[in-house]
């Protein structure tokens, strides 16, 4: 074990845990105190109200407590308020200052594809996060809200579903007393949530369609890293950032000028024109290694032996918009685990990787 720091000797940290229940409101304060010789973390319960519930809360916190100790056995806390000013996002930190949290957005969705299950699956299998934050505004997901084939597989994996945290979101209908577009209110509402849901927690947001290649470790040294291939629009299918990062309140404010008939101006065309262009120091710019490429999504599925996507860390797949683009290509197909196995572009590649790796670790349960 790492030895501690006089620092860490030191530290005392409070974290209330309260939950609500029919005898009233429960609250218990913890006192989390480093051993000064193995910097294990020792508990002494300070204050406790309703005791026949300290059992459950206590068990509850222990399940949590991975969540405050990296690997560097230094204490993580939600509240970090880092400042940013000067930060070198070429160089990044010295240690990993993005909690490995997961986030996913759904809205009016209640049942998963096969390509959400193989993302999630993949995500959780290549990223290895502390949680899996849902945000959705399905109604009691873990109770029937959510169902289907896909889901009913999902929770088969005790692990992934440990992890996982539903989290109540509701779709916006306005930004800045400015109404959404009706066409494009569960889009635009959604490139809002994700902005916000950084600005909240931190972490690595990915679309539903977007398929993990690589572990995301090394952006997790950087304030904030998104795609921004050359000459292209930013690409907001995957942020990793934490919850201070400068970029995102100012990608925020830009909303005052919304443009509710342009698809894709205030999530990536305007925080270029905008703000990156005077400050790219703000953001640590990957360049097509999250696979945001539109051009390159359509190879996957069209050009038979492209090995182009094994370069990337991620890859936005695209499927949800692939039967716009080519809809005589992609309008019969629908993907499953059977189909899968003799599709011939590269997508059934990847995913047949990612079904030999779950069955490698006894999660696979086709």
């Amino acid at each position: 074990m790492a030895t501690c720091t006089t620092f860490e000797r030191k530290l005392l940290s409070y974290v209330e845990i309260s939950k609500e229940n029919r005898r009233g409101h429960l609250k218990i304060m913890v006192l989390i105190h480093y051993h000064t010789q193995r910097c294990n973390p020792r508990l002494r319960v300070v204050r406790c109200w309703k005791k026949p519930f300290f059992a459950t809360v206590f068990l509850t916190f222990l399940m949590s407590a991975g969540f405050l100790f990296n690997s560097d056995n230094r204490l993580l806390r939600a509240d970090d308020h880092l400042d940013f000013d000067g930060f070198n996002n070429e160089t990044g930190a010295n240690s990993l200052i993005v909690p490995n949290i997961i986030h996913f957005i759904r809205f009016n969705l209640t049942e998963y594809s096969f390509v959400d299950y193989l993302c999630l699956r993949a995500a959780f299998l290549r990223q290895r996060p502390d949680f899996v934050y849902i945000h959705t505004d399905v109604p009691e997901p873990e109770k029937g809200g959510y169902r289907g084939k896909y889901w009913n597989m999902i929770k088969k994996d005790k692990k992934l579903m440990s992890s996982i945290r539903f989290l109540p979101i509701q779709l916006a209908t306005e930004i800045f007393g400015q109404p959404l577009s009706k066409d494009w209110q569960v889009y635009h509402g959604s490139d809002l949530a994700r902005i916000r849901t950084m600005m909240k927690y931190g972490g690595i947001y990915l679309d539903n369609d977007v398929l993990v290649l690589q572990n995301l470790d090394k952006y997790r040294r950087f304030e904030i890293s998104m795609n921004w291939d050359e000459g292209d629009s930013l690409g907001s299918q995957v942020i990793i950032a934490h919850k201070n990062a400068r970029f995102l309140n100012r990608w925020l404010d830009s909303y005052h000028d919304y443009r509710p008939n342009i698809w894709y101006y205030n999530a990536g065309d305007l925080p270029i024109r905008g703000i990156l262009n005077f400050h790219p120091e703000l953001l640590h710019r990957v360049k097509g290694e999250f696979g945001a490429d539109s051009k390159k999504s359509l190879k996957h599925f069209t050009e038979e032996g492209y090995e182009g996507w094994r370069k990337n860390d991620a890859i936005h797949l695209l499927v949800n918009h692939l039967y716009s683009v080519k809809p005589e290509d992609f309008k019969p197909l629908v993907f499953d685990e059977e189909m899968i196995q003799t599709y011939k572009f590269p997508f059934g590649q990847m995913a047949r990787e990612v079904l030999a790796a779950l069955n490698e670790t006894d999660s696979n349960y086709f």
